[in-house]
């Protein structure tokens, strides 16, 4: 009878950790955290324009995700040389709808699997200083009764980052959400960071004038075979002659005065 009694309670163990890990288990998955937030398109933004940093919020979980809170913000700004807290730049790029370097965002429902674009619009001023601006991320929801936290890498500290992402040996502890220690950093799945771009755009006239140039050159480059060849283009012949001609005359004439000096 004990035996059986213990059997019963192993079963229930068991039984009761596979319920509970499960949810746990799919909310934290690399796989799907990884999805939540995807197809990004980043702007490059000329100082004194605005322009708009877009991506697609999904589900990917099998129940829906309530109460989904999603702030965006900006975090840090870099150049070759440098990285600096945007805390610390002045006159940053700021989102339109907020006036700051951060944008809330909140949706009551998102279904399972229901892919929903959103786009946030950036403004900047003439003294935006130019370089690349870091975007992350933090996202709550309630999924099956359980409200979770997800954040991006900008969120933490090298020194937080490095420790979660050092796995003790060949450990495989259960609070490792692929190889990181998400019990450490203290939310339920990491979500990917982003950025864009200040600066003022290259002139596009040279890469123009290149084109139209190697363009004319092959075009003369033909011509010139099909004269060689079969005739086609006596005049080009003879105007290049004259050309040549000009040229050794003024050559001669350069070399003359070079000469007298």
């Amino acid at each position: 009878m004990k035996v059986k009694i213990l059997v019963l309670l192993l079963l229930f163990t068991l039984l009761f950790q596979t319920v509970i890990g499960s949810t746990v288990t799919e909310v934290s998955e690399p796989g799907k955290a990884n999805k939540i937030l995807s197809e990004f398109d980043t702007p490059i933004i000329q100082p004194g324009n605005d322009d708009t940093i877009s991506f697609v919020l999904t589900n990917p979980y099998e129940e829906d995700m309530q109460d989904v809170r999603l702030t965006v913000e900006l975090y840090a700004y870099a150049t070759l040389d440098d990285e600096t807290p945007i805390e610390d730049v002045d006159s940053p790029p700021v989102f339109v709808q907020s006036g700051t370097t951060s944008s809330p965002y909140t949706k009551n429902t998102l279904t399972s699997g229901q892919e929903h674009p959103l786009q946030f619009r950036l403004e900047t001023v003439g003294g935006t200083p130019k370089g690349v601006y870091f975007v992350r991320f933090q996202l709550t929801f309630d999924y099956n009764g359980n409200e979770s936290m997800m954040k991006s890498r900008g969120h933490f500290t090298d020194s937080e980052w490095d420790y979660a992402t050092t796995r003790p040996g060949n450990s495989d502890l259960p609070y490792y959400s692929g190889s990181i220690n998400i019990t450490h950093l203290e939310v339920n799945g990491i979500i990917p960071d982003s950025s864009f771009s200040v600066k003022t755009p290259i002139p596009r006239w040279p890469q123009y004038m290149l084109g139209a140039a190697a363009g004319l050159f092959g075009i003369m480059a033909v011509m010139l075979y099909m004269q060689e060849e079969y005739n086609s283009f006596p005049w080009l012949e003879k105007t290049l002659n004259e050309w040549s001609g000009k040229f050794k005359q003024l050559r001669r004439r350069l070399e003359y005065r070079l000469r007298k000096r």
